[in-house]
């Protein structure tokens, strides 16, 4: 009986110890660093915020990476479709807390961040259910131990990626969790973009096109000289005939007086008066 009674006090004291300490560490606080809406989603491990943060409004997720769909010269990579579908049924329209780590943005000036829906981790849900594997890029190893427990569990289940055959797996990239090749796979299909569109003919003023109905008028050119034109022959003006006068005194007027015949001083009427 002090044997049983013995069982079942270790029983009673290890649930209470399993008990506490999932407790404490379900009670662990996190201070978020900023809070936003999920706009879009991006692929499984990238998605598109608003507000931005400091100008920025894409985000990748810290530790984690899912299988590749977005890359321009990679074909999509095995189970790449999956997680950006799990991650957009997840997280789209969501408002979700940001944690950031040392780094706070990438080389490719995206900001880097822990994403947190009803207080849990989304990166951690990506490694639980498969969808994604460890990627710890120092100084970002806040949570690389926890990371790594996630993806053990779900490697032992055979969940996700790591239900795929190894020749899948080989397509996928190399993070040092034993799967993945060396590069991507190279895409096959690749449609080349087209090229730009030419530049716009500059504006060139239409000429004047004279209206066939209207006669247009005869403008002499500056450079060309005017033909001599003769001017006609005008004949000279007759001389002008002073008017005979009624007479004139002979005794005060000038010699050879016209005047009208048989007037004064023309005494032999030849209409000249005054002759001398």
């Amino acid at each position: 009986m002090s044997r049983i009674l013995r069982l079942a006090s270790l029983c009673i004291a290890g649930v209470l110890v399993v008990t506490t300490g999932t407790s404490a560490q379900e009670d662990e606080e996190v201070e978020y660093d900023e809070t936003v809406t999920v706009e879009r989603i991006v692929d499984g491990d990238t998605i598109r915020i608003d507000p931005a943060v400091d100008g920025i409004d894409e985000v990748r997720l810290i530790g984690i990476d899912t299988p590749e769909t977005k890359d321009p010269d990679c074909d999509v990579q095995p189970y790449g479709p999956e997680a950006t579908m799990f991650t957009r049924d997840e997280l789209q329209g969501e408002e979700v807390n940001l944690e950031f780590d040392e780094d706070r943005e990438d080389r490719y000036e995206r900001l880097l961040a822990y994403v947190y829906l009803d207080d849990e981790m989304f990166n951690e849900t990506l490694l639980e259910e498969g969808y994604a594997q460890v990627y710890t890029v120092p100084p970002n190893d806040r949570y690389e131990d926890r990371f790594e427990e996630a993806q053990e569990a779900a490697q032992e289940e055979e969940l996700g990626i790591w239900a795929l055959a190894s020749s899948e797996q080989d397509l996928l990239a190399d993070r040092g969790n034993g799967i993945g090749g060396e590069e991507c796979s190279r895409r096959a299909n690749v449609v080349p973009l087209p090229p730009p569109p030419p530049a716009p003919a500059p504006d060139v003023p239409e000429p004047n096109v004279p209206d066939p109905d209207v006669p247009e008028p005869d403008i002499p050119d500056p450079d060309v000289p005017e033909p001599d034109i003769p001017t006609p022959d005008v004949p000279p003006a007759a001389p002008q005939v002073p008017t005979p006068s009624s007479g004139a005194n002979c005794k005060t007027s000038p010699k050879n007086v016209p005047v009208v015949p048989g007037s004064k001083g023309d005494g032999d009427g030849d209409g000249i008066a005054c002759e001398s």
